[in-house]
């Protein structure tokens, strides 16, 4: 495993956006996170009275757009290739992020840069190469940090089965499946970061509503 270090970078010049917040939520498949994304999105938006914007690379429509790609351009099976076309994703997300941000809208990301750390150094892609994975993050993200990210902690077996079923019910015969051992890893590996970087954690073995709630104290103290 790759060392937390590169991680602490400093933060991106888009924080001299006094009214613009970026939230963050991070944790394994299955873990809730696109359910807390609206659920916080539709509070803050219809309560709260902030202009929201909304950002995933592979979600929606989105999501079907690169999974048929993968499938006609042949690329499914070659991890280096699906890796560069999920950095240039990224790249993506990190453009609207950044102008959502200049005009001072609050971006709730579901997920952001540290998903390619924890799946690609699981898939050994870079093997020992920490400075390249690095410099790939950096040209996708450009530093970029959230203001405030939560992880949604849910043990991996609960997850696993939440995302075969769910992903049983898309059918768009998009990413391969990941195993459960995948799931163990990625979510021990996310606590670190957790741990590390001071993010909020929060049990995502509540019911959905309790869940909500427990985000939503955190973001009315900072707002």
């Amino acid at each position: 495993m790759a060392s937390l270090n590169g991680w602490g970078m400093r933060n991106h010049f888009l924080r001299k956006f006094k009214y613009a917040m970026f939230i963050c939520l991070e944790g394994i498949a299955g873990s809730g996170k696109t359910t807390q994304t609206k659920l916080l999105a539709d509070y803050l938006k219809n309560v709260r009275k902030k202009e929201i914007f909304i950002s995933a690379a592979y979600e929606g429509e989105r999501r079907k757009v690169v999974a048929d790609f993968m499938n006609t351009s042949g690329i499914k099976f070659d991890q280096n290739a699906v890796m560069f076309l999920f950095q240039a994703l990224h790249a993506a997300q990190y453009h609207e992020v950044n102008n959502a941000l200049k005009v001072s809208k609050t971006v709730i990301a579901d997920r952001w840069r540290y998903s390619f750390f924890a799946h690609h150094l699981y898939q050994g892609i870079f093997g020992k190469n920490e400075n390249l994975i690095l410099q790939l993050d950096l040209l996708a993200f450009r530093s970029l940090e959230p203001d405030i990210c939560f992880l949604i902690d849910i043990p991996a077996k609960i997850a696993y089965n939440r995302y075969i079923e769910r992903e049983q019910s898309i059918n768009d015969n998009g990413l391969d499946l990941m195993n459960l051992e995948y799931f163990v890893t990625i979510a021990d590996y996310y606590k670190n970061i957790a741990h590390y970087k001071g993010w909020y954690i929060i049990d995502g073995t509540k019911n959905q509503q309790t869940i909500f709630c427990d985000i939503k104290a955190i973001i009315d103290e900072k707002l």
